[in-house]
């Protein structure tokens, strides 16, 4: 544990081949947990937006690999974003396991929603597959943790998917706690919708 005022968590981009394996197998892990619980997470699309050239930010406690999102800075979601408009960042986030005390999910959200604010953002976007066994109960943990879930739509592709949305706000505690390199969240450029 670090001494007070030294931050214990740092977030800092996921580059090489071995974080991005290591953030692999944190990603199929949390599904696998989620599995045992009777929810089927679908693990391929993150697990291969890891292994890709995505921009992956990993939450590190002491050194450790704790959690992770993947940033889609460029990325407009034009099949649900209009109806609910503000200017934002999309990205994924290894989902947090139901009944499992989950710090990291808990401090990349805050983290999240106080980055997002800094930088005049007034939204942090993340989608989860609509069509989950037991989704309500992901649902609610996320509830919990500060995302606003929103009616499913159908994406472009056809996949159905329930948009979620992470209002920002100023946190300082997040930044108290947790050291952020300065390219840990690449941020889009903000346009109005």
């Amino acid at each position: 544990m670090g001494s007070v005022g030294t931050p214990v968590y740092a977030l800092l981009p996921v580059r090489t081949g071995a974080a991005r394996a290591e953030a692999a197998a944190l990603v199929q892990e949390a599904v696998r947990q989620l599995a045992d619980q009777g929810i089927d997470y679908p693990a391929d699309q993150l697990v291969d937006l890891v292994r890709s050239h995505a921009t992956v930010t990993g939450l590190y406690d002491e050194g450790e690999l704790a959690g992770c999102l993947v940033v889609h800075p460029g990325e407009d979601r034009p099949h649900w974003s209009r109806a609910f408009p503000g200017t934002g960042l999309l990205v994924s986030v290894v989902p947090p396991v139901p009944g499992r005390d989950d710090q990291a999910a808990r401090l990349l959200t805050l983290w999240l929603a106080d980055r997002a604010a800094q930088h005049c953002l007034e939204w942090i976007w993340w989608e989860v597959p609509a069509g989950l066994q037991r989704r309500e109960t992901l649902l609610a943990l996320l509830r919990d943790l500060g995302w606003e879930d929103l009616p499913p739509v159908r994406r472009a592709d056809g996949q159905r998917v329930t948009p979620l949305r992470l209002r920002a706000d100023r946190r300082p505690a997040p930044t108290v706690a947790i050291f952020a390199s300065a390219d840990a969240l690449p941020l889009p450029t903000v346009r109005a919708r």
